[in-house]
């Protein structure tokens, strides 16, 4: 019975240690072979998609040799576009170059009428509107017919002139009879004297209503038809400057008095802009200088101008000084009253290599812009120096010659986070 047990413990104890061993060796074997489990999604590293010539897009040859490169924040995806699609967003190119970077000051102002192309149309004596020759919003010449308007007090000196002119005829023979009579002493000298006084207060009568009437708005003409063909003449109101009717307070049978304003012409060829400077940029501004007015109505648009009045006082409780641009209205698009910005240009850097500030585009707190390279758009992150109202210093990021979107660079920006597969906001806005 004992020698049964032992044999049983060593067969048991012989299949542990055989076990064992076979499973050091299969522990040994294993540590020789890779490990094969699979990697998350999203680890890997993307590929990118072949460029031209079989460069990744965001190595794709430029053209010409650039001194600087974008740096590691630019992003690596690109966008292409096709040419249905440039032309649908509108998209535009400019090229970074090297400009001078101007020293200017923005000032906000009120876009308002030039104070010496303004003109108001009234009568210097009461009456009656007749006729009106132009209608609101017209655009006239100086000296072009507004109004007719007939008036007693201007008839009754009409016809006082006529009187005085046949008066003068009538005098006019007697002094050539008289004379006559006198030569052959038939009568005395005295007669012919006392008719050679009453031809010149005659003279005198006529030259006092010529005056009044001339005064009272009638041009020599029509005073020379009233003394030649002794009829009576209308009041015609002409334009006092040429430029378009902005008011009309008149209708036609209306009564008029004196020195009412009767329509308004302003010459909107030139306009003002009212702005208001303040205490510090007051030793920079001069007479002259040159100015880039920008109004909201025509975000596209710039008017030229230069500075034609600064205040000679400051307002006490704003502490600013009232400045005044005149400023060139092309095609009329300037209007009065629309809020305006000027740009007072007061010195110019150095010159720089530059992008547009339209090209600039600010979001995810940032600045970026998109460069275009051999047909694809990629985003990039220059380093920005000074800037004016038009360009930016570029110290770092772009080189000379790079094509940077300006217009468009909007709808690029929403395709690229498409692309992305961000779900950030746009929340930031392209630089104006």
């Amino acid at each position: 019975m004992n020698s049964f047990v032992g044999k049983q413990s060593m067969v048991q104890v012989s299949h542990f240690v055989s076990v064992t061993l076979l499973a050091v060796a299969v522990a040994v074997g294993g540590c020789d072979k890779q490990d094969t489990a699979p990697v998350p999604r999203g680890t890997e590293k993307a590929s990118h998609p072949s460029g031209p010539e079989g460069y990744p897009l965001d190595q794709a040859p430029r053209n010409g040799e650039h001194e600087e490169t974008t740096d590691h924040s630019e992003a690596s995806i690109g966008i292409r576009l096709t040419p249905e699609e440039r032309e649908n967003i509108g998209l535009k190119t400019e090229v970074v170059q090297l400009r001078p970077i101007e020293d200017v000051r923005k000032l906000n102002g009120v876009v308002k009428a030039h104070p010496d192309r303004v003109a108001q149309v009234t009568s210097r004596v009461p009456g009656v509107v007749l006729s009106i020759h132009a209608p609101l919003g017209a655009w006239v010449r100086r000296g072009e017919d507004l109004l007719d308007i007939k008036s007693v007090e201007l008839e009754r000196l009409e016809l006082s002139l006529i009187q005085a002119e046949n008066r003068l005829s009538l005098t006019k023979l007697d002094l050539e009879r008289t004379r006559q009579l006198v030569e052959r002493e038939i009568i005395a000298r005295k007669e012919l004297l006392k008719l050679e006084n009453q031809h010149r207060e005659i003279l005198n009568e006529i030259e006092s209503l010529t005056r009044q009437l001339n005064f009272l708005g009638l041009p020599q003409e029509a005073i020379m038809r009233i003394r030649e063909k002794q009829t009576v003449a209308t009041l015609h109101l002409p334009a006092p400057i040429g430029g378009t009717i902005v008011e009309r307070n008149v209708v036609i049978g209306q009564a008029i008095e004196p020195n009412v304003a009767l329509m308004k012409t302003i010459d909107l060829s030139m306009m003002i802009v009212e702005g208001e400077a303040f205490e510090d940029v007051l030793p920079v501004l001069r007479l002259g200088q040159k100015v880039r007015v920008a109004v909201a109505a025509y975000p596209d648009e710039v008017f030229e101008g230069k500075i034609s009045f600064i205040g000679p006082t400051v307002n006490p409780a704003k502490r600013t000084i009232p400045v005044w641009a005149e400023v060139i209205n092309r095609r009329g698009m300037l209007k009065q009253d629309l809020f305006a910005q000027f740009h007072v240009i007061v010195g110019e850097h150095r010159r720089s290599l530059t992008i547009p500030v339209e090209a600039l585009i600010n979001a995810e707190g940032s600045e970026f812009t998109f460069v275009e390279r051999s047909g694809v758009y990629l985003r990039a992150d220059p380093v920005l120096g000074t800037r004016d109202d038009r360009f930016a210093e570029v110290t770092r990021g772009l080189a000379a010659g790079d094509r940077v979107v300006t217009d468009g660079s909007r709808q690029l920006y929403a395709k690229w986070l498409a692309v992305q597969g961000s779900g950030a906001a746009l929340g930031g806005h392209t630089h104006e």
